[in-house]
């Protein structure tokens, strides 16, 4: 049956090409008859325009991205004896990174892991010119920090003001120094947006790409292929066994949330409530009859959300009339709002619906 079968599909391609033939010939000379027949849109795909280069975006990035590499003296707990054989009590421990110009004077955004605890910050422009940076603001849950360059001339700079927002599915660019080799630039797609690491902070919002992420690319730019800044590379997923194709980036939203506050303020105030919370698929008794928001799942006593009368097991679904879908959603939302503000959230509470408002505190700050 297989081999009849085969058969059949080879005669009707001989019958369909003879009849082409025919047709070609029949039709008026001077006339492509391929042209004829193939819509527009078919020919379209290979009249030239397609994207072939992603040349003139990154032109337009490259000069603002950097390599920047920091020093930290460590200091030993067990005193220096050279003539016992002891090592000396202090080393130094370095680190390379990429960051990106974001104002012409001088800004440059990079990640927090790579300048904490640094003694020096060094930054090396795409001509070559080296000049020292002194850390402007830093954010430890979102790993990202600004330092400031001087130069008697204005910088080659990009912005993420415009920046859309990126979608499942969209080609990206990863611009950086991976392992010090010189700028490089890889290109992807985005695989998922609003990932969360383990372990990692709640502020965490990552775009997770497949675009080749290495050590060294952390600080530098992802941009589309129009040249838009549209995230900061931060994180790869490595196993022993190697790269795995995950890789993480900041999306431009959360740049526009957190480095206004660190060039201005120097580090980053939140709104707080002072609730613990959980998505909802965590219990299957709520999820039976709610279909989105998060649950709470513990107050912090003489919090915001106590003196709101905020319960465990209330599912928060929308905060001023936002709708709420997850636990990350209503963190971050919560967290972009000024201390003093006042909110006013929808709650499911024992099957019912009810409104409660509160007044956000800044939230304390962690011990680093």
């Amino acid at each position: 049956m297989l081999i009849k079968t085969r058969h059949l599909i080879s005669y009707s391609l001989i019958g369909l090409a003879v009849g082409m033939l025919i047709f070609g010939l029949t039709t008026n000379s001077g006339h492509n008859s391929f042209a004829s027949l193939a819509p527009s849109n078919w020919l379209s795909r290979f009249s030239g325009n397609q994207v072939d280069s992603y040349h003139n975006g990154i032109a337009q990035v490259v000069p603002s991205v950097v390599s920047l590499y920091s020093s930290e003296t460590i200091y030993s707990s067990v005193p220096a004896n050279t003539l016992a054989g002891i090592a000396p009590s202090e080393r130094l421990s370095t680190s390379q990174g990429s960051g990106v110009i974001i104002d012409e004077s001088g800004l440059v955004l990079t990640n927090f892991h790579l300048i904490d605890g640094a003694d020096t910050i060094n930054v090396v422009l795409n001509n070559g010119e080296l000049l020292e940076a002194d850390v402007l603001g830093s954010d430890k849950e979102t790993d990202l920090a600004v330092v400031k360059v001087s130069s008697d001339r204005l910088l080659p700079y990009t912005t993420f003001e415009a920046s859309p927002q990126l979608r499942v599915g969209d080609i990206v660019l990863a611009i950086g120094n991976p392992f010090g080799v010189g700028q490089t630039v890889t290109q992807g797609i985005v695989s998922a947006t609003a990932r969360r690491v383990a372990g990692g902070s709640a502020w965490q919002n990552f775009v997770q790409i497949d675009a080749a992420i290495n050590p060294g690319n952390s600080g530098g730019a992802l941009i589309n292929p129009s040249g838009q800044l549209v995230g900061i590379n931060t994180a790869a997923f490595i196993r022993d066994q190697g790269a795995q194709g995950i890789g993480f980036a900041i999306p431009a939203e959360l740049l526009r949330q957190v480095v206004p506050q660190l060039t201005q303020k120097g580090r980053v105030v939140r709104g707080w409530l002072g609730i613990g919370a959980d998505d909802l698929p965590m219990f299957p008794a709520l999820n039976q009859r709610i279909m989105r928001g998060a649950v709470i799942t513990g107050v912090l006593p003489n919090s915001p959300g106590a003196r709101a009368g905020l319960q465990p097991y209330d599912v928060v679904t929308s905060v001023d009339e936002r709708k709420i879908n997850n636990t990350n959603e209503l963190l971050l939302l919560i967290s972009a709002l000024d201390p003093n503000d006042t909110v006013d959230m929808d709650i499911w509470r024992n099957g019912e619906p009810i409104t409660v408002s509160a007044t956000l505190v800044e939230r304390p700050r962690s011990n680093r």
